[in-house]
């Protein structure tokens, strides 16, 4: 309808002019009111869209810095002088902002109805369903490839009897063991013998890999040419899942730089 408006207004006050040039809207009307407006520099639409998104960064920038300092003095002079004048001044400035923010917001919603592949709502989700859909997805895909390092790793863990953190993080990693298939065995710095997992006296290992805090678990590749540091300290079976994980993607990478 305002298109329509404008299209009306021109005619009416140019209209010696329309009717004289061989391309008026009379003349070409059976096209449409679209081809008159894109034919007429000054109210076509795609003129508009060309004038909003011309801009250099260095114009756009100089825009935006200069509407800040506008806003941010309106709001000193509202402060310092609090007139109804200045309160209004300041109020119509800001009003201008919150639409230019929601032309923002729209022209957002726009691109990714124009450029869906910019919003990747399979690997990005964004409703309650689907966000529960692929963490229950990811968990199972996660745990299979804990399970797969199970049949290639053992664990080995570090413990002294007498450390309270040792016995609370035994249960757990017994129960880690078991969920994903991994073999667990236990490495006292004493001759004192663990209540889960078969125990070797080997103080003089546990020096020479550098370790001093207790719990440490350890992976050991089954040919035993790869060894690293797990974890340590009293943990849940969500935060050795999560190193578990980091140590697939840890070995992915290695395996990628080898070949």
């Amino acid at each position: 309808m305002k298109s329509y408006l404008i299209i009306m207004i021109y005619v009416f006050v140019n209209l010696s002019n329309v009717c004289t040039h061989a391309n008026s809207f009379f003349d070409e009307r059976y096209r449409g009111w679209l081809w008159f407006e894109e034919q007429n520099p000054t109210i076509s639409h795609r003129a508009v869209r060309e004038k909003q998104t011309n801009v250099t960064p260095a114009e756009a920038q100089r825009e935006i810095e200069q509407f800040a300092r506008e806003l941010e003095e309106l709001k000193f002079m509202m402060l310092a002088r609090p007139t109804p004048e200045n309160v209004r001044a300041y109020r119509d400035k800001e009003k201008l902002m919150w639409q230019q923010a929601e032309t923002l917001h729209d022209a957002w919603d726009m691109a990714n109805l124009l450029y869906p592949e910019q919003r990747d709502l399979i690997n990005n989700p964004v409703n309650v369903h689907a966000v529960k859909a692929k963490r229950e997805l990811v968990l199972a895909e996660n745990a299979e490839q804990i399970k797969q390092l199970a049949k290639s790793f053992d664990l080995v863990l570090f413990f002294s009897p007498t450390c309270k953190y040792c016995q609370l993080l035994s249960p757990v990693l017994k129960a880690f063991g078991e969920q994903y298939g991994f073999n667990i065995d236990a490495i006292s710095t004493d001759h004192s013998k663990h209540e889960y997992f078969n125990t070797a006296h080997a103080p003089d290992l546990a020096t020479k890999l550098g370790i001093t805090a207790f719990p440490t678990v350890i992976a050991v590749s089954h040919d035993a040419k790869t060894a690293f540091e797990l974890i340590r300290g009293y943990v849940s079976i969500s935060e050795l899942e999560d190193y578990t994980m980091l140590a697939v993607k840890y070995l992915q990478m290695q395996e990628q730089v080898s070949k």
